[in-house]
């Protein structure tokens, strides 16, 4: 029999899950309840149980604090925990603590008993394997990987004598480690333990090496140099077999192979800052430091990939990009507006460089094109009537952009979306974009329109773009974008709106300024036009 501690605040939850189930029909028995984080922290000690089931929410000690204590002490007990929320932060966070299941109140008989047979086996094989070791096994392989990785945030571990490596099998020529993160399994901590419990299997089992969880990665302790291709390529191979799930994206990174135990942890940090940045990497591949990322951040690369459409210079600096934030996002919104697909990509391949060049986190990259899109967005949303914004693919489009685990999927999903979010137009051609243009400033005379930045947009020398439009037009582009204002002005004014109003509402951030414009083109101050 294996021995149960329920721990939950709730009197009447920890009398009902000892009554729900024959535990002896399962090989269990309920060793005792627990009211508390403190409570149960004695009663482990006092009962030593196999497996904890677990309140995630308790006042004073919460059962995710239980549960990161119990593990600092080196217990290997099974845990499943428990709760009435089904919060993804907390799923995220059990995970690291290698928890195997995670069920929601009310606890369903039928899928506690599909746990608790799950375990029984676990907990079967792994009696086994210390009947089967007993004093040889003086040493736990996963208990001293863990204390080895985790030196520097708890006491330093006594390294293992030769004869004790022996008995281990860990008398190694060369240690590697490897770190695997699996990304769209946060909210699923029961298929990790799953894959995890593979991985055991597939390595530690079987003298291939060492498998442990550690900050919500699995990690392997290998007798192997990682260093060369053809060895990284084998083992991601393995890799990808245990995950096994199709829902499951992988990043995988290794750390430089060292000669002693003693190194490995040099090893793992090595492969878990790696592993941080995998965003950047191509799929599919173990990443060691020699791998290239997909975009090398070098600054002066990503000033000529840029070509001068970012809105301000490529160091990257945090002030310097929300600076020219308001600028980018106008010229996204015309590019996407005039139907400029080149246009678009251009933008979001120059500003991805930029951000790259400049040490961007994936977080702050993510975040600062969702940011640049919103603003794009909401320009469009107040388009005239030939335009529209497409809300169920904006929509679609900023949930993307957190979802992707890979910079370049990013931006390719990017580039083939935002054209498409602005629909009733035709696509920019050449004879076209004159017309284009007149029709933009038609729609948008309150935007911040100049010559330079169309021209940008429409991949036109702003000079020979401005002759064009006079040509074409017979007015310059800024007395042509006046004129516009200033008829739309007249009509503002007729409908009773205040001066002030009208100057905003037609793109005039200055009373003066629109005064000024309005006795130019009109001969009388706005005032006067009023009274006739």
């Amino acid at each position: 029999m294996y021995n149960v501690l329920i721990t939950d605040d709730e009197p009447t939850i920890r009398e009902g899950l000892r009554t729900l189930i024959d535990w002896e029909a399962f090989g269990y028995r309920v060793a005792d309840t627990a009211a508390n984080g403190g409570d149960a922290m004695r009663k482990i000690e006092r009962h030593q149980p196999d497996l904890l089931i677990v309140d995630i929410r308790m006042p004073g000690m919460s059962g995710l604090e239980l549960v990161e204590a119990v593990r600092k002490t080196g217990s290997g007990v099974r845990v499943l925990i428990l709760s009435g929320y089904a919060d993804f932060d907390y799923a995220k966070k059990a995970i690291g603590l290698n928890i195997d299941g995670y069920l929601l109140k009310p606890v369903d008989e039928d899928e506690l008993a599909e746990h608790l047979v799950r375990l029984r086996g676990v907990l079967d094989r792994s009696r086994k394997e210390r009947e089967e070791s007993g004093a040889r096994r003086a040493w736990s392989r996963q208990k001293l990987l863990h204390a080895l990785l985790a030196q520097g945030k708890a006491r330093q571990e006594r390294l293992p004598e030769p004869e004790e490596l022996e008995a281990l099998g860990l008398r190694w020529e060369r240690y590697s480690v490897a770190a695997v993160r699996l990304r769209g399994m946060e909210p699923n901590p029961e298929r990790f333990a799953a894959i995890r419990e593979r991985f055991l299997q597939a390595y530690d089992a079987k003298d291939k090496g060492v498998a442990v969880t550690m900050e919500a990665a699995i990690v392997l302790l290998l007798p192997a140099d990682l260093g060369s291709e053809a060895a990284r390529r084998r083992v991601y191979a393995d890799i990808a077999g245990l995950v096994a799930e199709p829902c499951a994206q992988i990043a995988a990174a290794a750390g430089s192979p060292v000669a002693s135990l003693a190194d490995v942890r040099r090893s793992y940090a090595e492969a878990a800052a790696l592993l941080d940045r995998s965003f950047f990497y191509a799929s599919g591949e173990l990443i060691a430091a020699s791998t290239a990322p997909l975009h090398p951040a070098e600054a002066g690369g990503a000033e000529a990939a840029a070509g001068g459409m970012d809105g301000g210079t490529a160091d990257g600096g945090e002030a310097d990009i929300a600076d020219g934030l308001p600028a980018l996002a106008d010229k996204l919104f015309f590019a996407i507006d005039v139907g400029n697909a080149g246009a678009v990509a251009q933008l979001v391949e120059g500003l991805g460089r930029r951000l790259i060049a400049g040490g961007r986190s994936e977080e702050a990259i993510k975040t600062a094109f969702a940011d640049l899109v919103a603003a794009a967005a909401g320009k469009l949303s107040h388009g005239g009537d030939d335009r529209k914004l497409d809300n169920a693919r904006l929509s679609a489009c900023m949930k993307a952009i957190y979802r992707h685990v890979r910079y370049d999927e990013l931006e390719r999903d990017l580039t083939e979306t935002l054209p498409k979010l602005a629909t009733g137009g035709a696509s920019c051609s050449g004879d076209k974009q004159i017309k284009r243009m007149i029709d933009l400033i038609h729609r948008s005379y309150d935007e911040n329109l100049k010559l330079e930045t169309l021209a940008e947009v429409f991949n036109y020398n702003s000079a020979y773009l401005g002759k064009l439009f006079k040509s074409e037009t017979g007015e310059y582009f800024n007395t042509y974008l006046d004129k516009v204002r200033i008829g739309k002005a007249k009509e503002l004014l007729d409908q009773g709106l205040k001066i002030y109003q009208v100057a905003e509402k037609v793109g005039y951030a200055n009373v003066d300024y629109f005064h000024g414009k309005f006795r130019k083109y009109v001969g009388v101050s706005p005032s006067a036009y009023r009274k006739k």
